[in-house]
């Protein structure tokens, strides 16, 4: 059966993705719902969404699934389907209704014009008029006189030829209906008398006729089943049910006109007709993947009855854009494929088949685990790094993946990501046992089977190896840092060597031999017969050596149970002088050392430095004092000094002191608002480059109130302040227990003005005294000098004169209010 596909994605309200097919064979109604339901959903629904779809490929008439009487007593209700109708798009004129067959005269002329034409109607005047039928002299069609003219009747409204043409026969259409009975009457031969009726109108619809003699005659005749014929000498009429434009269908179905519109046909006619289905949305699913085999399974199709099997379509893919195909029936929903390459990426539709169709297929890809690797062995183990390598797995991979796990430490673990059979492995740790696990990869995600080597990494060197600074005249004294990574404890060798040999390197030979050689590389030293001790401590205090000579002292890590050593470290220790006692005297921007010592020496190393800036110098002297100048104030030095004899140095004397803080560099108070002031300074010229602190200090006198802060900025905010207040403040540069000069300034807060009025009282007996400007003056300035004693300028306050009244009162008749 050939169909015509027309995908359609509806909208979110009514989630289903609608297909439509044009079926070309003719069927019934029946049928084609039947074949619909059977092989697809349903006889297709017309929706304001989807009939543009449908419309635009249509070459015929087709059968649409919608019937008038699906729906019981309500028509055209519902579709095929339940649906309710919502669109519809009729042809004109339908669906036909079932109406009432009217009856229309149908008459023949031999000797005068047909009976539709009026000769005798003329145009409505405003004069009433009568018109007179005389009836024949056979048989008379009575009607009941009537005071309206026949066109007030609402059904010939409709019908204005049955209108013209009871008009012309002088009939209203109560007097049609009654001969209609009549024609279904037994006849008779009865006589009447001629009668003559009068038809009366409105003024307002007035028609004027010719007087004419008509006569009407009947025959009833079986074999005419009752037909009435009017007669006169001109024409004969027959009254037969007016003949409908389009035919009435009790049971109707709807054809889709080929232009889009609706009509309405037997249900029995041979048609094309349109199917509509739901695409298949199904599911598959892989499951026991391995490398050469897997499970598929999927979703049974809708309509599982009509579908004869499902078709799956496997794909291998290769590398290089190469695929192979294979192509499997199936009748259940479950197959297992056999026989497939490690480490490859299939792709797998399975497609329903129903009436030979095949459904939206379901897709999935998956890829096959790819192989182990062959042979994995670790090349080369090194401080931070391991060099491993393996033989490439059976089938394909993407590239390998190694595991790497440590095994003292669980929560180090790393993955390393690498494209051939030899890897290095980077960034470990030192000293330490790790299992490595090689996986090839497929899809970056997916991993073969895994194969493991484990091994130690050889330990790093020990960390800042020093001699003592607690070195004496007979014992040799170091220390080291762990190194990083593991270890197991460690293997130190010391050799008293000649004055100019100094000690850079030391080499491993064998396990029982040790040569160490000078910073140039150039003289070696055999120290194989020191004596080599395990220790498992980081530091070794060896006594009984003789003062003021050369050693060589070496010191490596080990681990695997101290079984492999890592790189010696190689450092030159010695006896040494005797240590000055070392004064200091500091200044503002200069320090004096001094010191002394009762051994032997040649010269002295002095060395400044600290860490409130970046600076450091180291001086030779054989003085016993030296002045460190152009420091900065208020900064915390340290003095080192070291006593040399030869190549010899004596352990550091260390003294630390500040030198003398100076004044800040201009303190700014600024107004922020009612309760804060901003305060700035600079820093002391003396003191540049240097990290240095600050004491900031605040006190307002009228509220006896201050605050004490430091701070290593030089910007401050003060709030919760009181309004229109003095602040004074002090800003000082603080070293430990020492302080500057302070800088000072001040400023008030932004007031809050309040007004209080004072009402003076004049007890003058003369008026005019009290309104002396004299007088006024001296009061205003002894109230400015009570007032300026009590607040002076800690506060805001103003005195003036407001405006005065006098104003005399019981108490005082000869005194004023002012």
């Amino acid at each position: 059966m050939n169909s015509l596909w027309l995908p359609l994605l509806l909208s979110s309200v009514i989630w289903a993705e609608e297909q439509y097919f044009l079926q070309s064979p003719n069927a019934t109604w029946d049928e084609a719902r039947l074949y619909c339901q059977s092989c697809f959903k349903e006889l297709t629904t017309i929706t304001s969404r989807n009939v543009h779809l449908i419309v635009q490929n249509l070459s015929s008439d087709y059968w649409v699934g919608l019937r008038k009487s699906y729906n019981g007593s309500f028509p055209w209700a519902k579709w095929s389907n339940g649906d309710p109708v919502t669109y519809q798009n009729w042809y004109p004129g339908h669906p036909v209704p079932n109406k009432e067959k009217k009856l229309i005269p149908v008459c023949s002329s031999t000797t005068q014009s047909p009976l539709s034409t009026h000769p005798s109607i003329t145009t409505p005047t405003s004069t009433q008029t009568s018109t007179t039928v005389i009836p024949p002299q056979t048989t008379t069609v009575k009607a009941a006189p009537m005071t309206s003219t026949i066109f007030q009747n609402s059904k010939l409204n409709t019908c204005p030829l049955l209108a013209d043409m009871l008009f012309c026969l002088n009939m209203t259409c109560y007097e049609l209906e009654g001969a209609m009975s009549d024609c279904h009457k037994t006849p008779t031969a009865n006589t009447t008398t001629p009668k003559t009726t009068t038809y009366t109108t409105t003024p307002n619809t007035t028609y004027t006729t010719t007087p004419k003699v008509t006569t009407f005659s009947t025959t009833f005749n079986p074999a005419t089943n009752g037909t009435t014929t009017e007669s006169t000498t001109s024409s004969n009429c027959v009254f037969k049910p007016e003949p409908d434009p389009e035919q009435y269908i009790e049971d109707a179905c709807v054809i889709l006109l080929r232009f889009g519109m609706w009509k309405e046909e037997v249900c029995n006619k041979s048609l094309p007709f349109i199917c509509y289905d739901e695409r298949f949305f199904g599911q598959i699913d892989v499951s026991d993947v391995n490398t050469s085999a897997a499970n598929l399974s999927w979703t049974a199709g809708p309509g599982a009855e009509n579908i004869s099997h499902y078709r799956v379509e496997i794909t291998e893919h290769q590398p290089f854009n190469q695929t192979f195909n294979q192509t499997f029936n199936q009748t259940d929903l479950f197959k297992h494929m056999q026989n497939l390459t490690a480490g490859t990426l299939y792709t797998v539709q399975v497609f329903p088949v129903k009436c030979g169709r095949d459904l939206n297929p379901q897709n999935i890809s998956f890829y096959t685990l790819p192989s182990d690797v062959q042979n994995l062995t670790v090349v080369k183990m090194e401080t931070v790094s391991a060099i491993l390598s393996w033989v490439k797995p059976e089938g394909n991979r993407q590239f390998y993946s190694v595991h790497v796990k440590c095994k003292s430490n669980s929560s180090f673990a790393k993955v390393q990501k690498c494209e051939s059979e030899i890897c290095t492995i980077v960034k470990l740790i030192p000293g330490t046992e790790f299992e490595f696990t090689v996986k090839a990869v497929v899809n970056e995600t997916i991993e073969g089977v895994p194969s493991n080597v484990s091994d130690y990494t050889t330990p790093s060197t020990v960390i800042n190896l020093k001699q003592s600074e607690d070195k004496g005249t007979t014992y040799i004294r170091a220390t080291w840092e762990p190194p990083e990574g593991g270890h197991s404890g460690y293997r130190y060798c010391l050799k008293e060597v000649n004055h100019n040999f100094k000690c850079a390197k030391c080499n491993i030979i064998t396990n029982g031999s040790i040569t160490a050689s000078d910073s140039n590389g150039t003289a070696n030293y055999n120290i194989a017969n020191c004596t080599k001790q395990n220790a498992t401590t980081n530091f070794i205090n060896v006594d009984n050596q003789s003062d003021g000579s050369e050693f060589c002292l070496c010191v490596a890590a080990l681990t695997n149970s101290d079984t492999l050593s890592g790189d010696p470290v190689a450092i030159p220790a010695y006896t040494f002088p005797q240590s000055v006692r070392l004064f200091l005297n500091p200044y503002l921007q200069k320090m004096d050392a001094s010191w002394t010592i009762d051994g032997k020496y040649e010269k002295f190393e002095v060395t400044i430095k600290t860490d409130a800036y970046n600076y450091m110098r180291s001086y030779y002297t054989t003085a016993l004092n030296y002045t460190f100048n152009e420091l900065n104030a208020g900064v915390y030095y340290t003095v080192s000094v070291v006593t040399f004899n030869g190549d010899l140095s004596s352990r550091p004397t260390n003294i630390s002191d500040y030198t003398r803080p100076a004044k800040p560099d201009g303190v700014r108070a600024t107004t922020v608002s009612e309760t804060a002031i901003e305060l700035s300074w600079g820093a002391p010229a003396e003191s540049k480059d240097a990290l240095i602190e600050y004491s900031v200090k605040y006190n307002t006198a009228f509220w006896n109130k201050y605050h004490v802060q430091r701070t290593k900025n030089r910007n401050i905010t003060f709030t919760a302040l009181n309004p229109g207040t003095r602040y004074d403040f002090n800003v000082s540069v603080v070293i430990g227990n020492l302080s500057s000069d302070p800088a000072t300034n001040y400023t008030h807060t932004v007031p809050k003005k309040k007004t209080l009025v004072l009402i003076m009282l004049c007890s003058s007996e003369t008026p005019l005294h009290c309104n002396k400007n004299e007088t006024r003056d001296e009061l205003i300035e002894k109230l400015r000098n009570i007032t300026y004693d009590k607040f002076q300028d800690q506060v805001h306050w103003k005195l003036e004169w407001a405006p005065r009244r006098f104003v005399k009162t019981a108490e005082y008749p000869n005194s004023h209010i002012c």
